[in-house]
């Protein structure tokens, strides 16, 4: 299912979605009538919680830094509850299992840069530096397949049917 998707550079929301709780109380508490508030949550979970995203590649917390200044526009949002909430309904109706495991790899991977840059090469620290430099070339190579995966699976939306006719297993109606 399509949820959201980016068209002209805006975000367009596709009204199945609207029939989960979370994302119609989302929605329906925007009382403005271009519903700006509703639409700068629904771009903050895309950002933040869809492979597809241009943020992606950031560490979580960059990511999010990232997405309150230039998507949002406010550096001082907060998400609620609500958002949160809506996040990890989002993140359950969209990774596949393949896209947790690679999640989780490249989290593993954050942590150990994060270690390399936090340690200061000493006697202490060399033993385990070494084991890091030791495994990061097969680790990467673990992360690149996953990558590669999960990409070959987002891509497949479209299926054969008869006479060769391309149908797409997404959404395709969008308010």
């Amino acid at each position: 299912m399509k949820i959201f998707d980016l068209k002209d550079n805006e975000i367009t929301i596709s009204p199945e979605i609207l029939t989960i709780e979370c994302f119609e109380t989302l929605w329906k508490s925007d009382k403005s009538k271009n519903k700006i508030n509703a639409y700068n949550d629904f771009k903050y979970i895309y950002h933040l919680c869809d492979f597809n995203s241009p943020y992606n590649n950031y560490s979580q917390e960059k990511r999010i830094e990232a997405i309150k200044e230039e998507v949002v526009g406010n550096k001082e949002y907060e998400a609620s509850e609500q958002v949160q909430q809506a996040c990890k309904i989002y993140k359950g109706l969209k990774e596949t299992p393949i896209e947790r495991l690679f999640n989780s790899v490249k989290d593993k991977i954050e942590e150990m840069s994060d270690y390399l840059k936090e340690n200061t090469l000493d006697s202490e620290s060399v033993t385990p530096v070494l084991k890091i430099m030791d495994s990061i070339s097969k680790v990467i190579s673990q992360y690149k397949t996953l990558e590669s995966a999960v990409k070959s699976e987002k891509e497949t939306t479209a299926i054969k049917n008869r006479g060769d006719k391309i149908v797409n297993t997404s959404f395709n109606v969008w308010y």
